[in-house]
């Protein structure tokens, strides 16, 4: 009757010793579950480049220059010319080419002038001066005197513009000419002066004299361009 007892204290003991040698192997009826490894998901590729959408810069617009016009000042003075007065060129403010020509500053009135070979005042044609009153310093009073020969005789006469106070004084036998208020400060103006009004047709100019009274004024191009009006 006790071999049976035995026989069983015995299988205990081995199913003890079984359990306690593999204590992760459970009867719990389920394999364990495999290890759980994460991926990095993969890189998108790179946006194609999208093309630069080119900058639109305007067009200049680019004044072609009247057929005949000709020349008396730009950017230089004529070859052989002899000046008088202080000639500052100014590379920072011009209408026409590299630079534009000026004066130092000052409270009364100032001029610089220049002599030259003579040049034919073309027939039928104005003469156009450009100039650029500070508007900071703006002068009183700007002229153009013009020296010119006719009749085998040098002459000179003057054509001036002013602000509300007339600040030019002449003798009664000086021969100048008052061609209207001051050009608006601030910007390039063109200046149209008719060369028959200063008896300037038929004559050869040699020099020009630019004369400010008070303030500043940056002057550019001189030239001849053919009158527009019919001839008479």
């Amino acid at each position: 009757m006790l071999r049976p007892f035995f026989s069983a204290v015995l299988a205990l003991i081995l199913i003890s010793f079984f359990n306690s040698a593999n204590p992760e192997d459970k009867a719990t009826g389920v394999s364990p579950s495999p290890a759980v490894t994460t991926e990095a998901p993969a890189p998108m590729p790179p946006a194609a480049a999208q093309p630069e959408k080119p900058v639109e810069i305007p067009p200049v617009e680019v004044k072609p220059e009247e057929e005949g016009a000709e020349a008396l000042l730009d950017d230089s003075l004529p070859v052989g010319a002899v000046t008088q007065g202080t000639w500052e060129w100014d590379t920072s403010l011009k209408y026409s080419g590299e630079k534009s020509h000026t004066q130092p500053e000052a409270k009364g009135l100032t001029e610089y002038s220049y002599r030259a070979a003579p040049v034919d005042a073309p027939e039928d044609c104005l003469l156009e001066q450009y100039v650029y009153l500070d508007p900071k310093k703006v002068p009183a009073g700007i002229m153009l005197r013009f020296t010119f020969e006719a009749d085998g005789k040098e002459s000179d006469i003057g054509v001036y513009r002013e602000g509300e106070e007339e600040v030019f004084v002449f003798n009664d036998d000086e021969p100048v000419i008052y061609d209207g208020t001051l050009p608006e400060a601030g910007k390039w103006e063109k200046w149209t002066i008719d060369p028959n009004d200063l008896g300037l047709k038929g004559a050869k100019i040699t020099g020009i004299s630019f004369i400010v009274y008070g303030g500043k004024a940056n002057w550019d191009l001189t030239r001849f361009v053919p009158s527009k009006k019919p001839n008479n």
